[in-house]
């Protein structure tokens, strides 16, 4: 069983790779490589995924709650900030229905580290290319912004490409201002790692949690990635209020084409 500070390690390194635009899920594969680790186990991941959600509430908490409250008032309003929930809703959608339609071949691209390399080079790339068109905001999206979001939301399943960079990127080329398309990106996150969670530990059951997990070392796991999730959010917004998403570009390079140096020649799938 994994030792509690090899938890902590793993809660931080989702919580900072959730948000900043260098993909999650592959540094918690080439993580559990690293360290030696079988996959984390669906409870687990669970956990460290509610405890990025849990950032972005400290974080979004107030302004989510604002749209909740204004949509709860004006549900079928065409202007303001409660239509802010029906093109999450379309987001969230599309990410789920594609998600669900190619699960199979997703899941089982999680089990090649070359493969979520080359796609961590890939994301350097979108970074590269993100640029802002306009300055609209959220509440100013078409239903087509909102799809286009959602599919690239649902491209981001693929370990290696990072959600919150090719959302944003997303977001920026369909004409949202830089600060605009992240605020979209982080709420847009909170349905979709939550919706994420509950598949898996459905689909789990009771084998979700047999791995033996300490309640201590489930709390260090959601505390380090909380509280990790919360810097790299400040942090991303401060690099995208300054648009300099695109340096995120030489990291996704760099460590996406060493890994798969590395792989190739270790003999690692």
């Amino acid at each position: 069983m994994p030792q509690s500070w090899q938890l902590a390690i793993l809660g931080i390194v989702q919580g900072l790779t959730e948000f900043l635009p260098v993909s999650s899920s592959a540094h918690l594969v080439f993580a559990e490589t690293l360290l030696g680790l079988p996959r984390l186990g669906v409870l687990l991941e669970a956990v460290v995924h509610l405890g990025t959600v849990g950032a972005v509430l400290v974080l979004y908490g107030r302004d989510l709650a604002r749209v909740l409250v204004d949509w709860l008032r004006h549900p079928l309003a065409a202007r303001g900030s409660g239509r802010v929930v029906w093109l999450l809703a379309v987001t969230t959608a599309v990410t789920g229905g594609l998600g669900f339609a190619f699960r199979q071949p997703l899941e089982e691209s999680f089990s090649s580290v070359r493969w979520t390399a080359l796609q961590l080079v890939v994301t350097g790339f979108v970074l590269w290319f993100a640029r802002e068109r306009s300055s609209r905001t959220a509440e100013e999206m078409s239903w087509q912004d909102a799809g286009w979001i959602g599919l690239a939301q649902a491209v981001a399943i693929v370990p290696g490409i990072s959600r919150s960079g090719i959302t944003i990127a997303a977001g920026m080329w369909r004409g949202l201002g830089r600060e605009e398309a992240a605020r979209y990106s982080f709420l847009a996150s909170v349905p979709a790692i939550l919706g994420a969670a509950a598949y898996s530990l459905a689909k789990e059951g009771p084998a979700a949690g047999s791995h033996g997990y300490t309640p201590v070392s489930l709390g260090l796991g959601f505390l380090t990635a909380l509280v990790s999730g919360a810097a790299a959010i400040l942090w991303l917004v401060r690099v995208v209020r300054g648009g300099r998403l695109a340096a995120f570009s030489y990291y996704c390079w760099l460590v996406g084409g060493a890994v798969f140096v590395a792989a190739w020649f270790g003999g690692i799938r």
